[in-house]
């Protein structure tokens, strides 16, 4: 079956609970990788996120029949995955190697040297601004403005109130704007770049 590029996510799970395989492929690839760095905060273990992530895909196809999702799909899939996180922290009884393999050949060639070393400096830089929040702030940060959820489900998900979730992201904002000449320098060496 051929997927608008625009699907939504509700029209997704309706296709999944028609037992439309495709459709859960394309959930799973839409938040995958957002949900794996979510699940981190709790786990920090690669394979044991790969796991979780996976699982709660997994229990969607599984009880595709009978599945009743009341909230937003997103805020479904990341209050799934909190709980999985939470149950694979209770087990404690995992041993992985953490074997980190990084490939090389999957970063952005399609820029010029200078240009791919520019861009790569910048993102480094926001990187590692956003990281030095505070863990609780940067992970309310990364839902809100990486993952686009809205206050009220980042609340939900993690069992705060809207109000922390407001305070966090002021405080976070305002860290992320006083930082802005750190990384003020490298944007406009990378524009610089790429003017002809």
């Amino acid at each position: 079956m051929i997927f608008r590029k625009n699907i939504t996510d509700e029209e997704l799970i309706t296709r999944i609970t028609e037992s439309d395989s495709k459709a859960l492929e394309l959930l799973f690839k839409r938040y995958y990788a957002a949900l794996c760095f979510f699940s981190n905060r709790f786990l920090n273990n690669k394979y044991l996120v790969e796991e979780a992530v996976s699982d709660v895909f997994l229990n969607i196809w599984l009880k595709r029949g009978r599945i009743k999702i009341q909230t937003s799909i997103k805020s479904y899939l990341y209050s799934a995955v909190r709980n999985q996180s939470i149950n694979y922290l209770k087990k404690k009884d995992y041993n992985f190697e953490d074997l980190e393999v990084v490939d090389k050949e999957r970063i952005l060639t399609s820029l010029a040297p200078d240009h791919f070393l520019f861009h790569e400096e910048l993102k480094n830089e926001i990187e590692k601004i956003i990281q030095s929040l505070p863990d609780k702030r940067q992970l309310i940060f990364r839902m809100s403005r990486i993952d686009g959820l809205s206050y009220k489900e980042i609340a939900e998900i993690l069992s705060i109130s809207i109000n922390t979730v407001q305070n966090q992201m002021g405080h976070a904002v305002k860290y992320l704007t006083e930082q802005l000449p750190r990384i003020k320098k490298l944007f406009v060496l990378l524009l610089a770049s790429l003017l002809p």
